[in-house]
């Protein structure tokens, strides 16, 4: 399956506007989507979800008032209510429920053509039925950006055309707040060509909740970031690579990690990405077909890096890999799969440079 391919360009509002237009019936569908499972795993009643999406716009109008204008033209293009944009942009923070990915970085000296490597499969909800889509984005004075979303959203898994690139993993922590949504702090980090710069703008805005962010640069580094709504802690590529999942690896965080109480896999398939992964570096030999074989990977079944719907689980519980994105930072090319990579294909897609 190819993935959708949106082209947005201009100011923020005809940026916006193009997106909408070009995404409505998806949007439309996931707007409902999350409804439903807003009502389900946090209790939020239709009314409750919206006025709880609203309180974000004067954060984001604060701290991104760009996007806040995108958004307003999405919501025109896709003849919705800018809330409902709102909700889609800030739904990790009102569910704090956390999707099952696993993300890998490498860095020159261990691999094979000596390029930066990122990659991650996109683990959530069948619910959500509509497949992600991805967006290039155009806009004045910045990197083109190539990013993985969900319709609606304004960024997620993504790189740049001055080489930076970033996946996400979701976390749950004690450490809570309202802040500026992951996905709005992922498109400001996307608008950075230097990795001091991207890393500057996770520490600057305000946080809202707990994630990971795992990033590299086409100059040669790879480096991981864990968020709470009040902290951050950082882990270095020491030895030229880097996994991540849905635990906190920071030895000062983790005590308020609570994810890792309710994830079934989250340590194992750290454990098993991590064992592959420096297999090939030890002999610096990562490189894309390493990264197609560990994102395919069926260890321990329903609770694989490669997931699968267990049919055990009830419908809204029920999670899969819903797509896999290996960036080449240093040839700026995003390869990304829609639905499980064992069965579907890569795609490439080039981003200018």
């Amino acid at each position: 399956m190819e993935p959708v391919l949106i082209e947005i360009e201009g100011d923020a509002w005809d940026r916006g506007r193009q997106y909408g237009a070009s995404a409505r019936s998806a949007i439309h569908h996931n707007i409902e989507a999350y409804f439903r499972l807003l009502e389900f795993h946090a209790g939020l009643s239709r009314h409750a979800a919206l006025d709880a999406a609203r309180a974000f716009e004067p954060i984001i109008a604060t701290h991104a008032p760009d996007l806040w204008q995108e958004m307003q033209g999405i919501a025109m293009g896709a003849d919705c209510d800018p809330v409902e944009i709102l909700l889609l942009n800030s739904r990790s923070e009102l569910m704090r429920k956390m999707g099952e990915c696993t993300a890998l970085a490498a860095s020159p000296n261990v691999t094979q053509g000596g390029q930066v490597l990122l990659g991650q499969n996109w683990d959530w909800y069948t619910s959500v039925e509509s497949d992600p889509l991805v967006l290039r984005i155009r806009q004045p004075d910045k990197p083109e950006i190539l990013t993985l979303v969900e319709a609606g959203q304004v960024a997620k898994i993504g790189m740049n055309s001055a080489g930076l690139g970033v996946c996400l993993n979701f976390l749950e922590h004690a450490d809570q707040g309202m802040g500026v949504p992951v996905h709005v702090i992922l498109r400001q980090m996307l608008n950075c060509a230097h990795l001091g710069e991207a890393i500057r703008e996770a520490y600057r805005l305000p946080r809202g909740g707990a994630a990971n962010i795992l990033l590299g640069h086409a100059a040669g580094e790879v480096l991981d970031l864990e968020l709470t709504a009040t902290d951050i802690d950082f882990l270095y590529a020491d030895l030229g690579w880097l996994v991540h999942a849905n635990h906190f690896e920071s030895m000062r965080l983790r005590a308020g990690d609570r994810g890792i109480l309710t994830s079934q896999s989250t340590l194992a398939r750290a454990a098993r990405a991590r064992r592959l992964l420096a297999a090939a570096a030890a002999q610096a030999a990562v490189s894309l077909d390493t990264y197609y074989a560990i994102l395919s990977d069926h260890a321990y079944g329903h609770y694989a890096i490669c997931r699968h719907v267990s049919p055990s689980e009830p419908p809204l519980q029920q999670t899969a890999t819903r797509a896999s994105v290996i960036m080449d930072l240093t040839a700026r090319t995003m390869r990304v799969a829609i639905g499980q990579p064992c069965r579907q294909p890569y795609h490439t897609i080039t981003c200018s440079s």
